[in-house]
């Protein structure tokens, strides 16, 4: 496909994911309210250390979660894992895969939970009466298909489920997201709608749109050696627009690769609004091939310091296998 008309399909594409979602959220009587806020947690901690702007990077398996488009750039199979540590004691996890299915296609599967007990009084006492679990999780499967060398496009459906003390709720959602690659694969824009769908009490997710650019060099090895590129420099910018309810937030990231061996991450997000949310994020990355019988994995360990002035300052940890 030329790339003009990659470019006129990614434009018709790009117009529809914006104006769907807000029409979609209008159609129920609950528009104003939003449940299962835990979606908002972003995933991977790679994204997070370049402060959330990832939509148009999308080059590994964390882009499940970020723009399903992206999942085309996975290099046979990969797999993540992620535990945030944060002070408000919420546990949220996040675990990916992804893996080719032809030499255009590639699918995955992903979880996204979050959970936290609160207390529970009947008078004001030191010690509580019982606790109550808070949370929920959302599984998914992903499905991602390259239209042309530059132009791939990629939907999630996934299943969620909210508990809120004794009352559960259970949805359905969709993601769909269109990434377009051009200069050598160099600069991707990409743009992702996220949470399509409604809870069976009629509330709203929280969907949003992100659209994303970014500029990325990688190496090129040897045709012969059966070595995947490796990423060397990348910046990258997101905008994130919820359409229930909230402001827009911006995204700037950097990451830096030295020797293959070591990454340096550096992020800063902001919002607009009543409550506007500012924060410099941080974090790097190590990654070492396997040895004897794993010397055909590729192990990466990722950590990102995500502050947050609304339930204090998390940590995030990640291991991404590539094999």
């Amino acid at each position: 496909m030329p790339l003009k008309q990659d470019l006129k399909l990614f434009c018709i594409v790009f117009f529809a994911i914006i104006v769907f979602p807000a029409f979609a959220a209008d159609i129920h009587e609950d528009a104003g309210t939003v449940g299962a806020a835990f979606l908002k947690i972003e995933a991977g901690s790679r994204p997070a250390g370049m402060g959330g702007a990832f939509a148009g990077l999308a080059n590994d398996v964390n882009t499940i979660y970020w723009n399903p488009a992206g999942l085309t750039a996975v290099g046979q199979r990969q797999f993540t894992a992620m535990q945030n540590f944060s002070i408000a004691d919420i546990s949220n996890q996040f675990l990916g895969y992804a893996q080719k299915f032809s030499d255009r296609g590639t699918w995955g599967a992903s979880f996204l939970g979050a959970f936290t007990e609160i207390e529970r009084r009947r008078r004001a006492t030191e010690e509580p009466d019982s606790t109550a679990t808070v949370g929920g999780f959302a599984a998914g499967l992903s499905l991602a298909y390259l239209l042309s060398p530059q132009l791939s496009v990629g939907a999630t459906a996934k299943t969620i489920s909210q508990q809120l003390d004794v009352e559960d709720s259970i949805g359905a959602a969709a993601d769909v997201g269109m990434l377009l690659r051009i200069a050598d694969n160099r600069l991707g824009v990409g743009i992702a709608a996220q949470n399509l769908g409604v809870l069976d009490t009629g509330e709203n997710l929280p969907m949003n749109v992100r659209g994303g650019l970014a500029y990325h060099v990688r190496t090129q090895p040897n045709p012969d050696s059966g070595r995947q590129p490796q990423d060397i420099f990348a910046l990258a910018a997101d905008v994130n627009y919820p359409i229930v309810a909230g402001y827009p937030t911006f995204h700037l990231g950097a990451e830096n690769w030295f020797y293959n061996m070591l990454a340096l991450r550096v992020g800063y997000s902001f919002s607009q609004g009543e409550n506007p949310k500012n924060g410099l994020t941080a974090g790097f990355g190590l990654r070492r091939l396997g040895e004897a019988s794993m010397q055909n994995v590729n192990f990466q360990f990722d950590y990102a310091f995500v502050p947050d002035q609304a339930v204090g300052n998390a940590h995030r940890v990640s291991l991404l296998l590539r094999f």
